[in-house]
Parts: C-alpha cells; sequence; structure tokens
C-alpha cells in the first residue's frame, strides 16, 4: 500500500507582487494629459489658446470620434449614443467634415499629417457611404505623408467578411478590434453577445495588416484561467500588438456599470492576478511589454519606438508618434495643439449647433504653464520609458530636475525604500516590481492631483 502525504501547498510566484499592492495600491489618473482632462475649464484663455493654434508649425495628427453604437456594453466608459437608425450618419459625417474646416481657420491643415485614427463608439457603424466620404473628405482637406498611419476601431460584431474588404479598400493600415474578452460568461455578464467565431472571422478578413486587439481585466466571472485561454485564443488569431486595460468602475459617471455589480466585482488582489495572468501569457507567446498596459511584437512599431526611445502617449494612449499636434473633431472629442488641450461639446446637439455657426465647438480647455508643461514631461516619460532623464530634462527646460521635484521626490522615498524605484543622479526610474505601481510614481509629479472633484480609478 503506497504511503500517503498530505498535498503540498501551491507556491505563490505572484505573492510578492500581491504585497506591492496591498500596500501602494490607490487611485491616480491614467496620465493620456498633463493636466490630466478633469482640470480642463470652461473658463479657459481662449485667446490665448487661439493664438497658439495660429502659431503651430509641427507634424498633425486627426482623431476623429464616432460616438453611434447599436447597444451598449456595460463595461462602457466612452463617450456613446445608441442608434439604429444609420441615416443619422449621413448628416454626421457632414458635421465632421465641416468641424475640420472650421479648426483650418484657426490652424494650418497643411502642415505633415502622420497618423489618422477613428474611434468611438464604433466607427463602422457608419454606412458604406458615408465612411469612403469621411475618409476621403480627411484626405482632400489634410496632407497625409508617405508613412501616414491609418487606424479605425473595430467592434468585430459590427462587421463582416465584405465590410472588411472595403475597409481595407479605404487604405486603412491598423485595424483595432475592440475584443474585451473572449468567455462566453463573461460576456455574457458584461452585456457584449459575441462570439469567439465573430472575432476569428474579422481577424481572418484583416490577416496580414498590423492588428490591435483590446482586451480587458478586472470583469465579473473572470478568472486567471479564463484570461489566459482569452489571451491563448487572441495570440493564435494573428494579433501583432495587445492594450490590455484594467477597467474602470466608474458608476457615479457611468451609471449603465452598475448593471455589472450584481456579479460581483473583483478586488485589487484578484485584479492584480488577472492582469498578472494575461501578462504573463502574452510574455510567453512571444511579445514584449511597452509601456504599463500595452505588449506588441519586437517587430511592431510600438515595439520599435519604445526600444528606441520614441514612445509617446496621447488620449488614444501609446503612440510611435510621439511629436504631433491631434485635432479632435467629433462629439466629446478631445485635442492637443502645442501646450493646449481642447474638449469638444459632450452632447451631439450642442457640438453640431458650434459647427453649424462655424465657431469651434469646445466646451472645455487649458493652456498649459511652463510649470506643467515640465511636469507633464516627467511623466510622460515615467508613463512611456518607465524613466525620467535628469539630464534630458535640463537640456530640455535649462532647469535642474532635482530642484524643481524636491516635493516629488519626498513623496517617492517610500517606494524608494521599497526597492520599486530608483532616484539617483542620473534620473527617477521604476525598478524591479516597480512597474506594477509606476501611476503611483507619476501620480507623485502630479500638483493637481488631490484637486476637489476629481476621482479617478485604480492604479491597478
Amino acid at each position: 500500500m503506497p504511503l500517503s502525504h498530505p498535498p503540498l501547498p501551491e507556491v505563490d510566484h505572484w505573492a510578492p507582487a500581491r504585497d506591492i499592492v496591498a500596500r501602494f495600491a490607490t487611485t491616480a489618473p491614467r496620465y493620456t494629459s498633463y493636466p490630466t482632462a478633469p482640470h480642463f475649464r470652461e473658463d479657459a484663455p481662449w485667446e490665448a489658446i487661439h493664438a497658439a493654434w495660429a502659431k503651430a508649425d509641427g507634424p498633425l495628427g486627426v482623431y476623429a470620434h464616432v460616438p453611434y453604437c447599436e447597444r451598449r456594453c456595460l463595461y462602457c466608459g466612452c463617450h456613446v449614443q445608441i442608434a439604429r437608425d444609420r441615416a443619422l450618419g449621413e448628416t454626421y459625417v457632414d458635421d465632421l467634415l465641416a468641424e475640420l474646416d472650421v479648426l483650418g481657420r484657426h490652424t494650418d491643415l497643411h502642415r505633415q499629417l502622420e497618423v489618422v485614427a477613428l474611434g468611438g463608439g464604433t466607427p463602422t457603424w457608419l454606412a458604406r457611404p458615408d465612411l469612403e466620404r469621411l475618409v476621403q473628405g480627411l484626405r482632400a482637406r489634410l496632407q497625409p505623408s508617405e508613412d501616414c498611419e491609418w487606424s479605425i476601431e473595430i467592434d468585430p460584431r459590427s462587421i463582416d467578411a465584405t465590410e472588411a474588404a472595403f475597409v481595407r479598400a479605404l487604405g486603412f493600415g491598423r485595424i483595432s478590434l475592440g475584443v474585451q474578452d473572449l468567455d462566453p460568461d463573461v460576456l455574457a455578464a458584461i452585456g457584449r453577445p459575441q462570439t469567439a467565431a465573430q472575432v476569428e472571422a474579422v481577424a481572418a478578413a484583416f490577416a496580414g495588416m498590423p492588428l490591435n486587439f483590446d482586451l480587458m481585466y478586472g470583469l465579473p466571472r473572470q478568472t486567471e484561467a479564463s484570461i489566459r485561454r482569452t489571451v491563448r485564443q487572441a495570440v493564435g488569431l494573428g494579433a501583432t500588438r495587445f492594450a490590455v486595460f484594467g477597467y474602470a468602475h466608474v458608476p457615479w459617471m457611468r451609471t449603465h456599470q452598475r448593471g455589472m455589480e450584481r456579479f460581483g466585482l473583483p478586488d485589487d488582489q484578484a485584479r492584480l492576478g488577472l492582469m498578472l495572468a494575461a501578462r504573463e501569457a502574452l510574455l510567453e507567446s512571444g511579445y514584449v511589454a511597452v509601456g504599463l498596459d500595452h505588449y506588441a511584437l519586437p517587430t511592431d512599431s510600438l515595439a520599435v519606438a519604445a526600444e528606441q526611445g520614441r514612445l509617446g502617449r496621447n488620449f488614444m494612449g501609446y503612440s510611435d508618434r510621439a511629436e504631433v499636434d491631434l485635432l479632435g473633431i467629433g462629439v466629446s472629442a478631445i485635442g492637443g495643439v502645442g501646450e493646449t488641450f481642447t474638449a469638444n461639446a459632450r452632447e451631439v446637439r450642442t457640438w453640431r449647433e458650434a459647427v453649424h455657426a462655424g465657431r469651434v465647438s469646445w466646451e472645455r480647455g487649458l493652456l498649459r504653464e511652463p510649470e506643467d508643461a515640465r511636469r507633464g514631461w516627467v511623466i510622460m516619460r515615467l508613463m512611456c520609458d518607465l524613466a525620467a532623464d535628469k539630464a534630458a530634462y535640463r537640456d530640455r527646460f535649462d532647469r535642474d530636475f532635482d530642484a524643481d521635484f524636491d516635493a516629488a521626490r519626498a513623496t517617492l522615498r517610500p517606494l524608494v525604500e521599497a526597492g520599486l524605484c530608483i532616484d539617483d543622479e542620473q534620473s527617477v526610474r521604476v525598478a524591479g516590481e516597480g512597474w506594477l505601481v509606476a501611476r503611483n510614481i507619476a501620480a507623485a509629479f502630479d500638483r493637481h492631483l488631490g484637486a476637489a472633484g476629481a476621482r479617478y480609478s485604480r492604479t491597478v
């Protein structure tokens, strides 16, 4: 009779990471701008903002927001409108192009165009003639460079093989599929009726193209095993790049999110396990980590930009086109030109009235003060490179890093003592497992973080 032995305890190889999160997890912005959007103001110095736009002469990018979706997913934090009448799209495209004409009276549109992105909502909600007219209208008004990147976000449920061929023919060079998850139980909990077969068919239709997959962790019913399965399935579909976002539960802003609460939401430790499981599966599959939440094949342009120190970050996330003035067109779109930020009206009627009157539709804005420009540079380098080089700061601003940020460095001391951050003569940089709390490190340089009324998602 064989001897019986008590079962060996499971080894939690993520225990150090769990301890870090337990000690340091908090809330902070995602820093797609600095200062962040909650600090844009209705009483911004509009005259100075217009003056800055008139002088801007750098390369250009355009983000066009299409807010329409056929149905609302419960996790959604985007600015969307639920609509089934595609006839709305004809007027909306007319107004998008008219808005670009309005902006052309305030800044030079004939600068070199580096990137065009269509997001939403669901850009492929637009009927074919309207989507084609939008692309042709953008090309006619702008000056695309030879390697201008045209990208479009696609809900896999909104498109078939014929539609995919049409999108390819329009000249889009990068496709971003909003997959989120492939587990049926998770998809049911988040109100997203989507099948793996749908995603597979759309991915196959865009085979051979740069293909982004957006995945999300922190959703109800997700497990570490299920998110690994989702990653493995997605890798098999040919994605060149992944964005793995933590679900931001903000029911005070998006009341529909409360519909998921009955399924239970993972706590900080469970979210960490989901995120690490996805990360591990992607790294094992040959992708490299880029920034905080992106993964790319080593040959993907985002990975190359990160390797060369050219990675940027804006309202669309990480980008390999860092130094561009971004024009936002469409309801709720955000732009950044020079040291200015502008946010369009969030209601279609208000936005449309401004466009029809020949006015910019900006509802809020901001002109960065020199101090915020300096802090913004540090924060963006930490978010992109996980390091802010002190000599580069001095060369750029002709100022001493340590003197400018003595208080921030004091705030970082617990993270330095924990071995998660290094602050020496060369740089402030993430160390060891400090990437888990890189938003905390960046937030140390945010002088607006404690402003009344601003609420943010969890850092992990």
